[in-house]
């Protein structure tokens, strides 16, 4: 049997930074963050803040993609090692080590990438985000739906959401839904479940530790294989796209 983890943010992002940004699934919300914000947002130069930055892995991606500086781009994580990586990556005076940072100034867009689901706070968060994000900008949200798999309590998840319930909580809150689907139906959701089986083995061999060259093409051959998913609205990942009036 598996053992129960205990999460620790700053453990888990020494454990997993190095294989962290090529899992599959982790380049498929970016491709999905960075394709929402070319839709949604007009400007040619715009601000973005990722609440629950982890090691910055997300807004370097943003800040390549659309040319921004580094007084364009900022984060928060309750992490304090994974804040100083990211720190170290983009020297970016709008990161940091925080719950429910005060910010300089609100921003054009607002990400939050697999956050919700590790606390009970949720709606708080959810909350923070509005206050903070610009009239007109644009919140994207991604989270998990279904059943709890041991990969997930590994990485410390409280609750999983109801896609609707999740919606409605922000429209409740005044924004505009822009975009809201389910995805990861069938690979992603067979993944999840396989990892009830010898998690450990997962764990050690593939979510922790250095890039090996292994690791590195079965992330990539399940990334190309993932893309699949796109055409099917269904799975375990939940995106949500709103805007705020």
């Amino acid at each position: 049997m598996d053992q129960e983890y205990t999460y620790n943010p700053d453990q888990y992002w020494q454990n997993t930074e190095d294989s962290y940004p090529y899992y599959p699934t982790v380049r498929h919300r970016k491709r999905f963050i960075l394709r929402a914000l070319k839709k949604h947002i007009q400007a040619p130069v715009f601000s973005a803040f990722d609440f629950g930055c982890g090691e910055g892995s997300l807004l370097k991606s943003i800040q390549n993609k659309f040319g921004l500086t580094q007084e364009h781009i900022g984060g928060c994580d309750i992490s304090k090692k994974a804040t100083e990586r990211a720190q170290e990556n983009l020297r970016s005076p709008h990161l940091i080590h925080a719950l429910y940072p005060k910010l300089q100034h609100p921003f054009d867009a607002i990400t939050c990438c697999e956050v919700l689901e590790h606390t009970t706070e949720y709606a708080d968060i959810l909350r923070w985000m509005y206050e903070n994000l610009k009239s007109g900008g644009v919140m994207i949200v991604t989270t998990q739906t279904g059943r709890i798999h041991a990969s997930d309590r590994y990485t410390g998840h409280t609750q999983h959401f109801r896609i609707r319930e999740l919606r409605s909580l922000l429209e409740k809150m005044g924004l505009e839904i822009l975009q809201a689907r389910l995805w990861g139906w069938p690979l992603f959701t067979i993944q999840k479940y396989l990892t009830n089986v010898r998690f450990d083995r997962i764990r050690k061999n593939y979510l922790e530790g250095t890039l090996t060259l292994r690791k590195k093409i079965v992330f990539t051959i399940a990334y190309f294989v993932y893309v699949l998913h796109d055409l099917i609205p269904f799975g375990p990942q939940i995106y949500i796209v709103a805007r705020k009036p």
